[in-house]
């Protein structure tokens, strides 16, 4: 636990991610990002040791379209299919759940295949799209949404206004580290201009995507980043 109603659990080997909880006033449950599918029973088996009902998942946030961050979405809903959440992504990230396309959800480049992971693709619809300057309110939590292009189409950062959190999934990392702009759909440019955006907000916590989190004067630590991504 980070603080009071916010969880952090922390990525598996393999092409995975960090994943986040956030409880409300009626012990339902908000999961930023899902994993590669195999952490997903993990995450599971933790949530009950905290006495959260996975049953009470009912919002997910999605920071962008990369396998490690959406494959957990497929077992998730399985498991959730007779009460199922609700569902938040850029619209790059929620055309292509909503495609199905295991080519395009799994890239060659990748060198592993969705059966890696346990995971059969199908297609995700009802996703609700979210874009720049849209609100999400989760119990005392009030995210901002911020669209943060660079490491891929869909990138978009939650900003908690109330305690300073941001979860910028794959943008920037605690040492002044940032995402890679080597794949498809990267552009160095626009990651750049992106970390700037966040090196301005006034951030207390960083929860990313990869790293454990800074609980503390992360701003210091985006500024790092945004010094060193300008090197490049």
């Amino acid at each position: 636990m980070l603080m009071e109603n916010l969880y952090y659990f922390s990525e598996l080997q393999m092409l995975d991610c960090n994943m986040y909880v956030l409880k409300d006033e009626n012990e339902k449950l908000c999961l930023i990002d899902l994993g590669n599918g195999l952490s997903m029973k993990p995450l599971i088996n933790t949530l009950e040791q905290y006495d959260l009902n996975p049953k009470n998942i009912s919002k997910i946030l999605i920071t962008h379209e990369h396998l490690d961050h959406i494959m957990g979405i497929y077992p998730l809903m399985e498991m959730l299919k007779d009460n199922p959440p609700e569902i938040f992504a850029h619209p790059y990230t929620a055309d292509l759940l909503e495609e199905g396309d295991e080519n395009k959800i799994v890239p060659q480049m990748f060198g592993v295949d969705a059966k890696t992971f346990g995971i059969n693709v199908v297609p995700i619809k009802n996703i609700t799209r979210i874009n720049e300057n849209d609100e999400l309110k989760i119990g005392s939590f009030d995210l901002s949404v911020i669209y943060t292009p660079g490491h891929s189409k869909g990138s978009i950062s939650f900003y908690e206004l109330n305690n300073k959190i941001l979860f910028p999934g794959d943008v920037v990392f605690p040492q002044g580290s940032f995402g890679r702009y080597d794949f498809p759909g990267c552009s160095l440019n626009d990651l750049k201009k992106s970390i700037s955006r966040l090196a301005d907000l006034d951030t207390i916590m960083l929860c990313s995507g990869h790293m454990p989190p800074v609980e503390k004067d992360a701003k210091n630590q985006i500024a790092r980043s945004k010094k060193n991504i300008n090197w490049m």
